[in-house]
């Protein structure tokens, strides 16, 4: 992806398109995507949603006849939140499985999800996944930038981090 704002614009594309996902990270070192859900009162087992995710991430990537190189999950917890967190390859991941990954949090976790940002319109979805494709398309790994987006008070904001500050 280029530095000329191609990665912002696929950051900022994929958090209008999918109000479920509260934060995105970019990791250049490992070229992997960090895309961050945030739940409220989740009870449910994460193992078993760990092994249905899987399942399904599995079958879907042998549907396509292709391997995902990075593909992973985990959870973080606080008092008041928990962090459900997908990490993927971005050389391999496609709008359809951003789809089906945002899905798979909706079906089981169902209203613990906790949305930030209004449900786009049917013409502005279509067209923000027009965006989103071209975007991943059109990257290339080796040339990404550690960045990270998310919402506050109804904006998308991106920040770039230097390369050498440790993340979380």
């Amino acid at each position: 992806m280029e530095r000329n704002g191609t990665q912002v614009d696929l950051f900022i594309a994929i958090l209008v398109r999918f109000p479920y996902i509260g934060t995105i990270h970019c990791d250049p070192e490992s070229g992997t995507l960090r895309l961050v859900f945030l739940l409220r009162e989740a009870h449910q087992d994460f193992q078993n949603f760990a092994q249905r995710f899987e399942a399904h991430l599995v079958l879907f990537h042998q549907l396509r006849d292709r391997k995902a190189t990075v593909a992973s999950l985990r959870k973080t917890e606080n008092a008041q939140l928990t962090m459900v967190e997908v990490i993927r390859d971005i050389a391999s991941i496609s709008l359809v499985e951003l789809k089906l990954i945002v899905q798979l949090i909706l079906d089981y976790y169902g209203d613990s999800v906790i949305k930030e940002g209004p449900e786009v319109q049917e013409e502005d979805a279509v067209e923000q996944e027009m965006m989103i494709e071209a975007l991943l398309m059109a990257g290339s790994p080796r040339q990404l930038e550690r960045l990270t987006g998310f919402r506050e008070d109804g904006r998308v904001l991106v920040f770039s981090t230097a390369q050498g500050v440790s993340r979380q």
